[in-house]
């Protein structure tokens, strides 16, 4: 039986291909030497391809258009990285690579800082060169989250003072951070981050700017542990002396903007189906 032949390329997605290629790929040589020749390597038609000869400048520009389109968000959600690459002459090498891999083809642009993220951590550019890299980067997503990112539901019942059986509830834009490197110290003199062991909470101020504070180990496993066991089970696990005071610290917490409140343990939503704006 003989098979049926394959349908006949879609031109329009051919040309759609065609003009990714000519924007995302880091050498225009293969274009510039022969836009025809280009062309007819990606299936175009007879038509395309002499608009492709003819248009040639102008293609050039829609490629410098489109590249720049898609890295300007990249400029504002990564300041301090940017500088690093820019301060060793790696900018460009950068962009080209982050390009090149297509991951930048999104619907949205809104999806571009985190794709970009994403990029970086699978890949692993530039993390030989730069070990901070992935950490600083990582650390200006944080930033643009805790000040953009939208607000999710909370358990009923919040009190604003805790209670040894309580859970406390971080708000919804709070993050809980561990970094090998010191990246607050980080700036657009200096933005290559020092080594060095840091914890952070990033929550949202009154204002919508993110506000930063460091926590020692301690502080970090009774923040982090809180938010799922009883606060006096959590105390006595860490050996912690001093309940007063770890409930007096987490309330701090609470008025400093990093949690929402607390609740009874036992008013813990359970199951993955569980609704976490049920009391």
């Amino acid at each position: 039986m003989t098979r049926p032949s394959p349908p006949p390329p879609d031109p329009v997605l051919a040309l759609q291909r065609a003009l990714a290629d000519l924007a995302l790929d880091p050498d225009t040589a293969a274009f510039e030497a022969d836009p025809r020749a280009f062309a007819a390597a990606r299936g175009l038609p007879r038509a395309d391809r002499e608009a492709f000869h003819r248009f040639k400048a102008r293609l050039l520009f829609y490629r410098d258009g489109v590249r720049a389109a898609l890295w300007e968000p990249l400029e504002d959600a990564y300041p301090l990285t940017l500088a690093l690459l820019a301060r060793d002459g790696a900018l460009e090498a950068c962009r080209s690579a982050f390009l090149a891999s297509r991951s930048c083809v999104r619907p949205f642009h809104r999806d571009l800082a985190a794709t970009f993220l994403g990029w970086l951590a699978a890949s692993g550019w530039g993390q030989d060169r730069w070990p901070a890299l992935l950490e600083l980067a990582h650390s200006e997503l944080v930033k643009l989250l805790v000040e953009h990112g939208p607000d999710g539901p909370l358990p009923g019942h919040l009190r604003p003072a805790p209670g040894p059986g309580d859970v406390a509830v971080l708000a919804p834009a709070t993050q809980v951070l561990a970094y090998a490197h010191r990246v607050l110290e980080a700036t657009l003199d200096r933005p290559e981050p020092p080594p060095g062991a840091c914890r952070l909470v990033a929550a949202r101020g009154p204002d919508g700017a993110v506000r930063w504070r460091e926590l020692t180990e301690g502080a970090t496993a009774l923040l982090v542990r809180a938010q799922n066991e009883p606060i006096g089970e959590v105390v006595a696990a860490l050996g912690l002396r001093d309940g007063p005071a770890a409930l007096a610290f987490l309330a701090e917490l609470r008025a400093w903007g990093a949690l929402a409140g607390f609740t009874d343990a036992t008013r813990l939503p359970r199951g993955p189906d569980a609704d976490p704006g049920l009391p």
